[in-house]
């Protein structure tokens, strides 16, 4: 399952959907989510919901969990990585840097700003005033800041795993697909949170498709036992290879017209109901403490 719009929001996951993956690893699936962020993003108050995985850098990375044990906070076994190319990254950033680009280079262990990202986002931010409602997005901005390294003269010998790029400096997403279609995987990306229009750019081949491909090959599972969830374009792979591919309430309008089901909206319990309308969870939790207080009961049983 993707996480940003499938799991959770805002960098918060909703309770419905958490007991909803503890209850489906207890009734014996196994659960991998696959991002489009680094390694280094996924928080480790959401790595210890507990998963047998996880696919990072839409599909570039991709750790197992060993001794049937859910994946830690540290990292598990890995089962697959891959990088670009020096010569087309170089080629990649030169152009991005010609034009004013902002970007962001994803490794398994740090992150690499183009020099335009944070002239970007003072634009964006520039007039903001620090109010109540816009301190979680200063902070999540923070956080991104505060993890990344701004020194990209020499990118040589860096495993570079997924590029993300804002449309700035005149660069269109349609810019970068005619340029640079040929040579990687793309795919459009949209977090208003960062003020963000662009798109997200693996080596060629590699994908979220292409991940959960190696996680069932891995586990020996055939296409038709595999589910998976996303909300966007670049769940699009994944959703169309899962022998049940199921879109978000919230997802892009294109991801739902491929999509084998749609559910409701991460809001509203869309990943703990699609979980129960597919026999993951045979009864979801929320359900179970309705009828509890109905009858006089309180969450604690008392």
């Amino acid at each position: 399952m993707d996480i940003d719009g499938t799991l959770s929001i805002d960098n918060r996951v909703p309770p419905s959907a958490k007991r909803a993956c503890r209850a489906a690893r207890k009734n014996g699936h196994l659960l991998y989510v696959c991002t489009g962020r680094a390694r280094l993003q996924i928080k480790p108050a959401l790595i210890r919901i507990g998963f047998d995985g996880i696919a990072s850098s839409a599909g570039a990375y991709i750790e197992t969990a060993s001794n049937a044990q859910a994946v830690s906070a540290k990292g598990g076994e890995l089962l697959f990585s891959a990088s670009m190319e020096a010569d087309k990254l170089r080629a990649l950033t030169s152009y991005f840097k010609r034009h004013g680009t902002a970007y962001l280079l994803e490794l398994e262990d740090r992150l690499i700003a183009g020099p335009s990202l944070k002239s970007y986002f003072a634009e964006y931010y520039a007039g903001w005033h620090l109010t109540f409602k816009s301190l979680p997005d200063r902070f999540l901005l923070w956080q991104l800041f505060r993890k990344c390294e701004w020194n990209i003269d020499n990118l040589d010998g860096c495993d570079v795993r997924n590029v993300v790029f804002w449309e700035s400096g005149g660069v269109t997403f349609e810019d970068v697909e005619r340029e640079f279609g040929a040579d990687y995987e793309l795919s459009r990306l949209s977090i208003p949170v960062f003020g963000m229009e662009g798109g997200e750019m693996g080596p060629h081949g590699v994908h979220k498709g292409l991940a959960l491909e190696k996680i069932s090959a891995y586990h020996g599972f055939d296409r038709s036992d595999t589910m998976a969830f996303g909300d966007g374009d670049n769940d699009r792979t994944m959703i169309l290879g899962a022998g049940i591919g199921i879109a978000m309430g919230n997802a892009t309008p294109s991801l739902k017209a491929i999509a084998g089901d749609v559910t409701d909206d991460i809001e509203n319990g869309g990943l703990a109901k699609a979980f129960k309308k597919y026999g993951l969870v045979y009864e979801a939790e929320h359900d179970s403490r309705s009828r509890r207080r109905a009858a006089g009961f309180s969450n604690t049983g008392e």
